[in-house]
């Protein structure tokens, strides 16, 4: 959830630090610059990609549950330096802090949740990440046009002290982390609270993740070996490749610049109704998803999702270069926001959520964190470079250019997902360990 709020923040908030949309709530002494605006929205992103480089050490030391409350620490200490921020250089901490725990989420979260989660409800419950970050992405773009970012800040530390107060004192640490460290008495302990069955049930399912485990003990753990196992190559290609493909759709010139788009469509429909609205229907694709994503193979979503990026990235691209070529668009007024729309639709059943997912399947349980932590570095690294410099490029390029580039990644993707990414539904992490073995793509 705080992630989230970190991921929308910029969207009402930036028009506010530059002066742009009500200069009197702005706590600057003077209006932000345009490379000032790239910092603060890119922050997030360079901060996230800082944290996975020790998440892989603390997760499989200290375990899961510690990692996850200790990175949330920034989280909260970041709202409390927005609370009272009147410089530039409190948002630059600010971000790089929620980003330090945003790196944290996308390492941890998606392990952890495979880890406890059952074979037939992996899918599902891997969908509570999307679905919790666009729930608050949806209430920033709901509130946040008609408060002070002073305000926002404090209603954004609701969401840290339930974290703690919950997920501290009344969830389990991962059966797999104690598997690997030798405690099967407190697996044993772990599964039982959290699947409420029979204890023979429990017993079946502890002797599956403890053959889970010594399989992968098999594998290499080193740098050389790990570029030697053909395996782990396969998974961390098919991987990276995903979280390539995920951020050069250009979620992240979307998203955090959503504003600032639908203000420079100069559409008759108010910017700030129009983010509201495309955030209403990324929450409610996200929880449709949730339901469909144990039922539907993931390759078929995927394929379904970049298809409708792609047409829709075009129509947004088609739009701005009538626009600039001073056609009159006051016909299609409406293709912006709908293009929008439907690049929400289309990622959040899809490109957005699916990858994470994945990601918790496919790599050998004892190199699981240190993987993860290599994707995540490279997937914030890659949206970082987005965030950073799509506004400058959209100035150079023209904003129809810089849309039609992230098109053309995006029909890369899907002869990636079409050739190259292996089926995972429904089967067990020892089974999409052979099938990548074998080189099985269905």
């Amino acid at each position: 959830m705080v992630c989230g709020i970190g991921y929308a923040w910029t969207s009402p908030s930036i028009p506010k630090l530059n002066g742009n949309v009500d200069p009197q709530n702005n706590p600057l002494s003077r209006p932000t610059t345009i490379l000032e605006d790239s910092w603060i929205t890119a922050l997030q992103n360079l901060g996230a990609a800082f944290s996975p480089l020790f998440i892989g050490i603390a997760a499989n030391k200290y375990g899961r549950k510690k990692t996850l409350i200790v990175f949330s620490l920034p989280m909260m200490v970041s709202n409390i330096i927005l609370i009272f921020a009147n410089s530039v250089s409190h948002f630059y901490v600010a971000r790089f802090l929620v980003g330090i725990g945003t790196g944290c989420v996308f390492s941890v979260v998606p392990l952890y949740v495979a880890e406890i989660s059952q074979v037939t409800n992996r899918g599902f419950t891997s969908m509570f990440l999307g679905l919790m970050i666009t729930s608050q992405q949806l209430f920033v773009y709901v509130i946040g046009p008609y408060t002070t970012i002073s305000t926002l800040a404090k209603i954004s530390l609701i969401p840290s002290v339930l974290f703690l107060l919950t997920f501290g004192f009344f969830i389990p640490e991962s059966p797999y982390y104690f598997v690997m460290i030798g405690n099967q008495v407190e697996a044993e302990k772990s599964l039982a609270k959290l699947r409420q069955k029979s204890k023979s049930d429990v017993l079946k399912e502890l002797t599956d993740i403890i053959k889970s485990v010594e399989q992968s003990k098999t594998e290499k753990s080193s740098l050389k070996d790990l570029i030697k196992s053909k395996v782990v190559t396969k998974c961390l290609l098919t991987a990276v490749g995903l979280m390539f493909f995920q951020q050069f759709t250009g979620i992240l010139a979307i998203v955090p610049y959503l504003q600032t788009i639908f203000d420079a469509t100069n559409s008759s429909i108010p910017a700030d109704v129009s983010v509201m609205m495309v955030g209403l229907v990324q929450f409610i694709t996200t929880a449709i998803t949730s339901r469909i994503v144990d039922k539907v193979d993931r390759k078929i979503l995927l394929i379904a999702s970049n298809s409708g990026i792609l047409f829709s990235l075009i129509c947004l691209g088609t739009y701005f270069y009538l626009q600039t070529n001073q056609f009159n668009v006051d016909a299609i007024f409406w293709l912006p926001i709908a293009s929008i729309i439907l690049y929400i639709i289309c990622f959040n059943f899809g490109i957005g959520p699916i990858p994470w997912t994945i990601v918790g399947e496919i790599f050998p349980p004892n190199l699981k964190t240190h993987l993860n932590g290599i994707v995540t570095f490279l997937n914030i690294i890659f949206g970082f470079l987005i965030a950073m410099f799509f506004p400058t490029l959209s100035l150079v390029l023209g904003m129809a250019l810089s849309i039609w580039i992230f098109a053309a990644f995006t029909a890369v993707s899907i002869l990636f997902i079409v050739y190259f990414l292996p089926e995972t539904r429904g089967r067990s992490f020892l089974e999409i360990q052979i099938m990548f073995r074998d080189g099985r793509s269905k």
